[in-house]
């Protein structure tokens, strides 16, 4: 519950974990407790998407311009249970881009807890450097997307222990809103048994997985 902004890279499904999360709330809670905002300005289909799974799950989708329009639809959602705020995706080295996603997320008035998405199928040393990029934001914890194009979770529990990142959701297929799991232990060594197993399958040799983060990380 609150405010919660997804923040990443281009391309690793934001928009569609938006929509997993907000489907899955609005079950619960019932859709005129979830509203979507999109500050993603810089992409003419952004906004289409996100307004698109709005339509179908039944909730408001408005699109904050800058930190005050952002400010203002805050205030204007405060009677709501959950907030999820889309964000643009940025190229490796967008740093005008950073800077404004810093401004809207620190001049706002209502706390937003930020998580960092990854595609799981990217390679450690690019999570590095996208998690270094995307800090300048305070950062809750990450979301991890593309399991099921992944060989490996190795990767990611690497990525979130080294930099203290709890990881919340992992995401692996299209549809909204089964394709998404709160992360546990648990779910992570059965991940990663599947995938070792997947790896036996299809090369007849074992690719052992790295072992499950403690506890206190996820």
């Amino acid at each position: 519950c609150g405010v919660v902004s997804l923040v990443g890279p281009t391309g690793v499904g934001k928009t569609t974990t938006i929509a997993k999360l907000a489907a899955g709330f609005a079950k619960v809670h019932g859709s005129d407790q979830v509203a979507l905002i999109s500050t993603d300005t810089f992409r003419i289909a952004g906004f289409e998407q996100l307004s698109t799974y709005g339509k179908i799950i039944g909730c408001q989708v408005m699109l904050a311009k800058d930190s005050d329009a952002l400010d203002l639809l805050l205030q204007q959602f405060s009677n709501k249970k959950l907030v999820l705020i889309d964000t643009a995706g940025m190229g490796q080295r967008d740093m005008r881009l950073a800077q404004e996603l810093t401004n809207l997320v620190s001049n706002s008035r209502v706390k937003i807890r930020n998580y960092l998405v990854l595609a799981a199928n990217t390679q450690q040393r690019v999570m590095q450097e996208n998690v270094e990029r995307f800090k300048k934001v305070p950062l809750s914890g990450c979301i991890y997307t593309k399991l099921d194009e992944s060989v490996s979770i190795g990767e990611i529990i690497t990525t979130s222990i080294q930099n203290g990142l709890p990881i919340g959701y992992l995401t692996d297929g299209q549809r909204v809103p089964e394709d998404i799991k709160v992360a546990n232990a648990e779910k992570l060594v059965t991940l990663a048994d599947k995938m070792a197993s997947k790896s036996i399958d299809n090369s007849g040799s074992l690719e052992r997985p790295m072992p499950a983060a403690p506890a206190g990380i996820i």
